[in-house]
């Protein structure tokens, strides 16, 4: 019990822009160990372009991962993730991608105001702990001031669909946009605050298939 509650604690307290990552395998994939050694048994194998979190530390050899069960992650809870070990040679951070040209890529946001009468929420007039039975992201139990009526994504000229129920959620979205690409796989990435309820967000997009996954995270 003290182990899976230090690892939520080490999820939701440690994870920052820098510890976004993807792998980088000529084979296409990567195995995930339970333990930091090569010997270690084999618990999951990360595919090409799947994001996950990683805590990088003095290792020089292996980086603990921190890998979504759900792909979109919809919940949170401390059973959310799988933890494990990948060498270091094939970890490839996100910020490390190349940057698509401005022309390749349109993301825009639709903001409306937060009207309260709108939504289902849990708590009080001071304190919501949840809205729509869903988890906030965005604020730090008050009321988020502003929600996404809309998101409206082109990738070479070519729609891609983000449907409301990925977005929903995530309030407070105003902080700066950053793209990466590889291949034909964006990633687009974002640090959202109201001042206290810092979280951030990766949208991982095929261009050809559409939003492959939604990382969010708490970051501190």
């Amino acid at each position: 019990m003290k182990k899976q509650l230090l690892l939520f604690l080490l999820f939701c307290y440690s994870f920052s822009y820098s510890q976004l990552a993807i792998i980088k395998d000529k084979d296409g994939y990567t195995n995930v160990r339970k333990e930091n050694s090569s010997k270690s048994k084999i618990i999951y194998k990360l595919k090409e372009n799947q994001a996950f979190w990683f805590n990088d530390t003095a290792d020089e050899e292996w980086v603990e991962i921190y890998i979504p069960k759900d792909k979109f992650c919809m919940n949170e809870d401390n059973d959310s993730y799988i933890s494990g070990y990948i060498h270091k040679s094939r970890l490839q951070p996100i910020q490390s991608l190349s940057k698509p040209l401005p022309q390749e890529i349109n993301f825009k946001y639709k903001f409306k105001k937060f009207e309260k009468l709108n939504h289902i929420n849990d708590g009080n007039e001071k304190f919501v702990s949840k809205i729509d039975g869903k988890k906030i992201w965005g604020t730090d139990g008050n009321f988020p001031d502003i929600e996404i009526e809309k998101i409206n994504l082109f990738i070479d000229d070519k729609r891609i669909l983000i449907h409301e129920v990925l977005f929903n959620n995530l309030y407070e979205c105003n902080g700066k946009i950053s793209f990466f690409k590889k291949e034909n796989t964006y990633f687009i990435y974002q640090l959202n605050s109201d001042g206290a309820g810092t979280y951030e967000l990766l949208w991982v997009i095929d261009k050809e298939k559409g939003v492959k996954q939604r990382l969010v995270g708490t970051h501190i």
